[in-house]
């Protein structure tokens, strides 16, 4: 009996539809459902021929000229899997220890640990209590957390302590997950220096992020990049969104000319759902710091349905009404990792730009590409030449950003296009 090939699209294109078939046995790659079977250099594989030619793809679109570029990254970013790992691991070392969760990761995270404790509700006894059923997609922590909200007001006063305590622990345990130091395996150094070589005049690089980790801002430091995220440089750190505004230049005696002579390594990131060394002062102000303790009430927007909501509120609005007027800009490309869309205030403002702004550019980068949350995309992809979408992780992205070419494009002369 045959074996059933498991088919992954890999590039979803008005010209290029990819997509790979997958046995025990090998790997085979269809451009625009035409086998790949090409002349073989020697020393090549037609599997490696194959994936260079995805590399030329994606660059192809990636080396446009823009001359705007924002990213907008998502949970995906901060996943690190030993399979997405290039190099060989370093024995003993534990790489989920330095990785996020997925929301699957996350919810048995947040069970296993009130499991331990013993104390609080379980996962199960907090669903009873708010009336959750999992759907056919399974227990999802977000709607759970969506119906605990607007059922507090119905539990019990002998049960409401025990009730809010849990949440309390569950958003603690959140928090903690979220607390990541960045190792050698993670790409976002490689990404952002990548990122910057592709920048034009005296735009900044602009990162969105809906993660609550540190990962970018490790990753900054450690290259010696300037921050700016929207706090003050001085002692407590508060936020106020007119730092975006302000940029940084070289004073110097010598110049003959009047004009600035801007500092090359500035990054703007704009963390748009809040970061765990986020917190209110006492005096109501948003302020960054370091200390993590019990007590530490991160600002956060947690996961949970609400979330449209609370991004009216401060800091949160300045950061959302930055990126809308990011997505306006003529001649922008949006590049957004490991980000899914399930949003729905986020995707809204990213089809509406799509819908609107005629000059932008749009790379979606995910693991899985064809989700029912990717369809709009997709659709506009198929019949516009400005939407590409790449299934691949982050690590697997950053890879093959700005790699060259090791081949004559020769070799697929005769590979033909989307309208064939």
């Amino acid at each position: 009996m045959d074996e059933i090939p498991v088919k992954r699209k890999i590039i979803i294109s008005n010209t290029d539809i990819v997509h790979k078939e997958m046995t025990v046995s090998e790997e085979v790659y269809f451009f625009n459902n035409k086998k790949f079977e090409k002349k073989i250099p020697e020393g090549k594989t037609e599997l490696e021929i194959a994936e260079e030619k995805v590399v030329e793809i994606v660059n192809g679109f990636l080396n446009r000229q823009y001359d705007n570029t924002i990213v907008l990254t998502g949970a995906g970013s901060s996943i690190l899997r030993e399979d997405d790992i290039e190099e060989d691991i370093t024995e003993g070392f534990d790489i989920l220890d330095h990785s996020g969760k997925t929301v699957y990761e996350l919810k048995q995270a947040i069970e296993e640990h009130l499991d331990q404790l013993q104390v609080w509700y379980s996962l199960n006894e907090l669903a009873e209590r708010v009336k959750y059923t999992p759907d056919s997609n399974g227990f999802n922590i977000e709607d759970l957390l969506s119906k605990v909200e607007t059922a507090r007001d119905y539990i019990s006063d002998n049960e409401k302590e025990k009730f809010d305590l849990t949440v309390t622990e569950i958003e603690k345990k959140i928090r903690s997950l979220c607390d990541i130091s960045m190792c050698q395996y993670h790409k976002h150094r490689e990404f952002i220096n990548k990122l910057a070589t592709k920048r034009r005049s005296h735009n900044r690089m602009k990162i969105f992020t809906t993660n609550y980790d540190t990962l970018f801002e490790q990753a900054l430091q450690e290259e010696e990049y300037i921050l700016v995220d929207g706090f003050s440089y001085e002692f407590p750190r508060k936020f106020n969104s007119r730092y975006f505004d302000y940029d940084f230049i070289i004073r110097g005696e010598n110049k003959i000319m009047d004009e600035p002579e801007y500092i090359e390594k500035v990054v703007h990131l704009l963390k748009i759902h809040g970061s765990i060394d986020w917190k209110k002062s006492d005096r109501g102000e948003v302020i960054k710091s370091s200390v993590r303790d019990e007590q530490n009430q991160s600002l956060m927007i947690y996961p949970k349905r609400a979330k449209f909501e609370q991004s009216y509120e401060n800091p949160y609005f300045d950061l959302f009404s930055r990126f809308q007027t990011e997505l306006r800009k003529k001649n922008t490309l949006l590049i957004v990792i490991g980000f899914s869309f399930a949003d729905k205030h986020i995707k809204s403002i990213v089809k509406n730009a799509m819908l609107n702004n005629v000059s932008l550019n749009i790379l979606i980068v995910s693991p899985d590409i064809e989700k029912e949350e990717y369809t709009d995309f997709i659709d506009r992809a198929k019949r516009y030449e400005n939407i590409m979408l790449y299934g691949g992780t982050f690590n697997k992205f950053v890879s093959i950003y700005r790699k060259q070419a090791a081949y004559s494009d020769e070799l697929f002369i005769d590979t033909g296009d989307g309208n064939e």
